[in-house]
């Protein structure tokens, strides 16, 4: 050990005091002692002397080693790639690392102190407020939030809660990890867009896929009809069995058409709108298969065209499920929305199955997945012997979210 790095040392104030306490204490009479226990008495103090210069070494080293640690510390929480904050319980920031600090655009100095809802946007204050409390209560781990920055520009961020908190931290204390989520969220809005372009492009094909059906071969039919209509009268009684028969054949076949024609793309559906197109759905389900279908309320909803189809095919993949699986003659519908999101929820009281243990078939598997391209979600509650319910939710878009109200 260097005399430098013991001269440095936090421990000589420890000389002092122990000095102070000495002077308390009455002193050893070495007068009274024999030359071998004076010697003793040296050599013992020699060793502790030693002693206690090692624990000093070792105390020193335990320091640097700390203070080394704490500095990769800092170095870890200033450079890394997520915003640290942490808030008391009023919201007010304490301490923020240089990450949170580029990420708001605003100096460190300028963070300290300030609430934190000085920087989120106006129309995210009431959300705020909201998860802060569910995360301050364990309820909530993270949420997205708008901040508006020096410039007007805004940083969309999710913010993750911590866990862990400090031993001298007090009661309502948050540390929070901020995350830019501006970019992703940038590019799932593009990846709607294009979900929504290719719904559109696939439903106009469905459109003039429909429409040749119903009308070309529709024509055609109604063709056939009239010529057999006239072969009958040419042949008179003769063979008045068979062309009833083929009369009959030719109706259904264009009964068929016309109803496959709907199912591709009702005209209810672009015309009138999704309650509309869903009763339609639920007759064609009862003629077909006898599954009897109830659906709630009835007050048309306004939604842009993209939600309207997607919902539709929602629901008409989840009525087939039932007639599939569920063993059972009836399914209950309900259509509605719920500020800026349309909800489809079907539900029957059938077989049911365990959600954890599988999906049954690709259907809801390619649903999820349709669903998912345009933001919405697919939420299904089952058990085995007690029925499915399955709520479909789509973003609708907002220049159509004015006068809606809640659930119908």
């Amino acid at each position: 050990m260097s005399a430098k790095r013991r001269r440095a040392s936090p421990f000589r104030p420890l000389r002092k005091l122990a000095e102070r306490r000495m002077e308390k204490k009455r002193a050893v009479a070495l007068d009274e002692m024999t030359a071998d226990e004076i010697r003793a008495l040296v050599h013992e103090l020699e060793i502790h002397k030693v002693e206690l210069e090692i624990q000093n070494e070792q105390l020193i080293e335990t320091q640097l080693t700390l203070e080394e640690s704490k500095e990769r510390y800092r170095r870890l929480y200033e450079g890394a790639p997520i915003g640290y904050l942490t808030l008391n319980g009023e919201g007010g920031i304490v301490d923020a690392n240089l990450t949170a600090s580029a990420l708001l655009r605003q100096p460190r100095s300028r963070l300290i102190g300030r609430k934190l809802s000085r920087f989120i946007a106006p129309a995210h204050q009431d959300r705020w407020h909201l998860e802060r409390r569910l995360v301050v209560q364990g309820t909530a781990h993270s949420f997205e939030l708008d901040f508006v920055l020096p410039d007007g520009s805004r940083l969309h961020a999710q913010l993750v809660r911590s866990s862990a908190l400090g031993e001298d931290d007090v009661a309502g204390t948050l540390r929070l990890g901020l995350l830019d989520v501006t970019e992703l969220r940038s590019l799932a809005r593009a990846l709607r867009a294009a979900a929504v372009a290719t719904s559109f492009a696939e439903e106009r094909e469905r459109r003039s896929l429909a429409s040749d059906l119903h009308d070309d071969a529709g024509q055609l039919l109604t063709l056939a009809s009239l010529k057999l209509r006239a072969l009958a009268d040419a042949l008179g009684d003769r063979c008045a069995g068979e062309v009833r028969a083929l009369e009959e054949l030719l109706a259904e076949t264009r009964r068929r058409i016309s109803s496959l024609s709907f199912e591709l793309s009702p005209p209810l559906l672009h015309d009138v709108g999704l309650v509309a197109a869903a009763e339609w759905l639920a007759e064609s389900k009862e003629r077909r298969f006898g599954l009897a279908v109830h659906i709630a309320g009835g007050e048309e909803l306004v939604l842009d065209e993209a939600t309207r189809v997607t919902l539709f095919r929602a629901l008409r993949e989840l009525l087939m499920n039932v007639v599939k699986h569920a063993n059972v003659g009836e399914a209950h519908v309900r259509i509605w929305r719920d500020r800026s999101v349309a909800r489809v929820a079907v539900e029957d009281s059938g077989v049911g199955f365990d959600p954890e243990a599988g999906h049954r078939g690709f259907g809801l598997l390619a649903l999820r997945d349709r669903v998912g391209q345009m933001g919405g979600s697919v939420e299904i509650e089952s058990a085995v012997g007690r029925g499915t319910r399955v709520v479909v939710s789509v973003p609708a878009s907002a220049r159509d979210a004015g006068g809606e109200g809640g659930a119908t």
